[in-house]
């Protein structure tokens, strides 16, 4: 039977819209995971055909398991990560197992940081940075340092952990050593930082041909860290901004060697220019793929899929509507008791989608990362702010009951 094999997935989001799309496309499904609970909440994952519990994923144990899968008469036709750190390491063996094209080493250096900053340093878009090696004397490092804010990140930082704005050198010097105690060995990448409005880019790009699936306009929340409670689907962009996008966007495709990808990209216009702030190997997480579903009927993890196994793939519109999906965090620690109002919030004008990921038990917190968003609610309407304005309007009705934890 014609199998896909995945690594790694999250209860819900792209990852597992994946896996979904692989089973409507008509595949068998084989799925390893580090997770032990998915195993207990097998029931839940119907659409997996069949889920192998690892210790540890490695390159090694993949191929143990891509090997014993062969011998059970699966025909492999793809091998697909969409968890990071898997991206990269998957591309690489669904070119070697399955004849893909994947531009694997262009995943890898979406994947660092630190190579993609690298990889990117004479690029327009790329903002002033520089890499902190391990062998560096921290304390002269960071005495050099004239001009703030700043920017400093782990390489491999994924939902916004590990990414921390720093005003002067002495918040430098905290995050800086509580990341090296942390993983004394790592990179750090030190950024500008850079003030503007900021846009995802979701791209396909099929033998060096850039398809723009969806510009989303992100709005972005500063407490704890940067999190992005927003997506606004962006219709149209005015003409010449949009031009500037595109541009901007091949340029940093050409310059990775990036010619069969699906991926996204972050980037905010200042001083009249793109600068990349973010590039993942894969599509965002969370609620994208139905958004870009719900905006333009195009289920983009089913095109991906395609691209990857070498099958011609469709993009175009089917429709065009105004969606904004907004993402609920809340303000205090402590264990969820319940909660109320999705019910309501389904209701409402416009609503496309809700979903309240915790269950009963788990312990909440203020938005430390995106994985303390609790949360969405996908709206539609006439216009993009009468879009924003029904999500809004409807995540109000959901409310989190949550018993503090302190004495």
């Amino acid at each position: 039977m014609n199998t896909i094999l995945f690594v790694e997935t999250t209860k819900s989001g792209s990852s597992r819209e994946a896996i979904k799309a692989a089973e409507r496309l008509g595949y068998a499904t084989v799925l390893l995971t580090e997770n032990a609970r998915f195993i207990d909440q097998r029931e839940e994952f119907p659409e997996v055909t069949q889920m192998i519990h690892m210790d540890s994923i490695t390159e090694e144990t993949i191929r143990e398991h891509i090997h014993a899968i062969q011998k059970l008469g699966f025909k492999l036709k793809g091998i697909f990560s969409f968890v990071d750190p898997f991206v990269s390491m998957t591309a690489h063996l669904a070119n070697e197992f399955c004849h893909s094209k994947i531009s694997a080493d262009a995943y890898l250096k979406m994947e660092d940081k630190a190579l993609t900053r690298t990889a990117l340093a004479t690029n327009e878009a790329t903002p002033n940075f520089m890499i902190f090696e391990p062998s560096t004397d921290l304390k002269q490092f960071i005495s050099e340092q004239e001009t703030f804010p700043l920017i400093v990140k782990s390489p491999f930082s994924k939902a916004s952990r590990d990414v921390y704005l720093v005003e002067d050198r002495k918040e430098m010097t905290r995050v800086m050593k509580s990341m090296l105690k942390a993983n004394p060995n790592q990179q750090i990448v030190i950024e500008e930082y850079l003030d503007g409005p900021q846009y995802l880019v979701e791209l396909v790009v099929v033998e060096g041909e850039l398809h723009p699936v969806a510009v989303i306009k992100q709005d972005i929340q500063k407490d704890l860290k940067f999190i992005i409670t927003g997506y606004e689907i962006q219709l149209s962009l005015e003409r010449n901004l949009y031009a500037k996008l595109i541009k901007a966007v091949e340029s940093i495709c050409n310059d990775l060697g990036a010619k069969n990808v699906a991926c996204h990209l972050e980037l905010r216009y200042v001083r009249d220019t793109w600068k990349l702030i973010e590039l993942n190997p894969r599509i965002s997480g969370g609620a994208m793929n139905r958004m870009i579903e719900e905006a333009y009927g195009i289920n983009l993890m089913e095109e991906t899929l395609k691209l990857c196994m070498g099958e011609e793939i469709n993009l175009k519109r089917k429709h065009e509507n105004h969606i904004y999906t907004h993402y609920i965090t809340v303000n205090a620690y402590g264990t969820l008791l319940k909660v109320t109002g999705k019910n309501y919030a389904k209701k409402h004008e416009g609503v496309r989608e809700v979903y309240v990921k915790p269950r009963k038990g788990t312990f909440m917190t203020p938005p430390i990362s995106m994985g303390s968003r609790y949360g969405y609610v996908i709206a539609s309407g006439e216009t993009a702010s009468k879009a924003k304005r029904n999500a809004l309007h409807a995540a109000k009705n959901i409310k989190f009951y949550i018993e503090s934890n302190e004495e």
